[in-house]
């Protein structure tokens, strides 16, 4: 029986999966998705996680911190597949907090579900590791890597942990990797990247727009890509979960459409990248605090991650829905929201 999404009932009822990053913003709607196709459901969560949300929808909850193998392979026992969606996941983090979850995580993750026997492992990667253009271009998964020369913690370590995902695979285990986008939706509750960037336009607080542009895309809609690419995907290959493709301007647009809130009124060149380069040794010395925004940030953020999502739509059956139904989600959530 197939339900929304195009996922098959009968594959997931009753199945045995784990997941990591269950109490995030996309682990929760995976966490829902699973429930209603009747999946036994199992959080490996870190000792410091709140688990109300997961207690709620009476799921199991076995704690394990990502660096320790050994914990990791006892949750993960009688496990029949594995989603790893924990992650750092925001642009200004530091090294030692995206290498240790990121790449560590990752490969104690893989190693623990070798260890434990679990059949599939689904690795949730990024598009930042499929590479960006200078211009508006679509690229899919065959794209070489070029952002390598950023120092972007986060754009490094996720290369690095979906180099260890590639790897797995490589040696026969079996490993399948999603690329979402931009991940925005309803029931943030776990204030996500860029469901705050939404939320400061929509508060007048996003004083500029820079010059690129990147794939944004619905959180439930990556959240049935993950279980598709878990039921039909094939090992050692990557599927992008996409949405739509908009430049910064056309984003905010989009946004302002759904409120009285104004376009900011600054447009930010690439050159910024330099100046803020020029400016941040006097940021230090003067204020011992970092720019709002760094160097490399701002030049990340001139580029384009416009993808396509073919592979997935023909091989998966992925099919994300329209754009105006998840802004205005998105736009209504954000305003109860405030509002309470």
């Amino acid at each position: 029986m197939r339900m929304s999404g195009g996922l098959t009932d009968g594959f997931w009822r009753g199945r045995p999966v784990a997941l990591t990053g269950a109490t995030g913003f996309l682990g929760l709607h995976v966490v829902r998705l699973l429930r209603q196709l009747g999946a036994r459901i199992r959080a490996v969560v870190r000792p410091t996680s709140k688990t109300e949300s997961l207690q709620r929808l009476q799921v199991e909850c076995i704690t394990a911190s990502l660096l320790s193998p050994e914990q990791l392979r006892r949750a993960l026992t009688g496990q029949d597949m594995v989603l790893h969606l924990a992650g750092a996941v925001h642009l200004r983090a530091e090294w030692q907090e995206v290498w240790q979850t990121n790449v560590e995580g990752t490969c104690s993750v893989l190693e623990a579900g070798r260890c434990a026997g679990v059949r599939r492992m689904v690795h949730v990667s990024s598009i930042v590791t499929v590479g960006a253009t200078r211009e508006p271009r679509l690229l899919d998964e065959s794209a070489a890597w070029n952002l390598g020369h950023l120092r972007v913690p986060y754009v490094l370590s996720k290369h690095r942990a979906e180099m260890l995902a590639w790897h797995a695979a490589a040696r026969g285990q079996d490993v399948v990797i999603v690329n979402p986008g931009c991940v925005i939706g309803p029931q943030d509750y776990s204030r996500s990247e860029f469901g705050v960037l939404c939320r400061r336009f929509w508060c007048g607080r996003i004083p500029l727009v820079f010059h690129g542009g990147s794939n944004f895309v619905d959180v439930r809609d990556v959240a049935a890509g993950i279980l598709l690419a878990a039921e039909r995907g094939r090992s050692g290959r990557r599927y992008i979960l996409g949405g739509v493709n908009r430049t910064w301007l056309d984003f905010f647009r989009d946004l302002a459409r759904l409120s009285p809130r104004p376009l900011p009124r600054c447009y930010a060149p690439r050159s910024l990248a330099s100046l803020l380069a020029f400016l941040e040794p006097y940021c230090y010395r003067h204020t011992d605090k970092r720019p709002y925004i760094s160097p490399a940030q701002a030049e990340l953020l001139s580029w384009f991650f416009f993808m396509s999502s073919r592979r997935a739509s023909e091989e998966l059956g992925y099919s994300p829905r329209s754009w105006t139904q998840t802004l205005q989600d998105t736009y209504q959530f954000w305003m109860q929201s405030q509002a309470a």
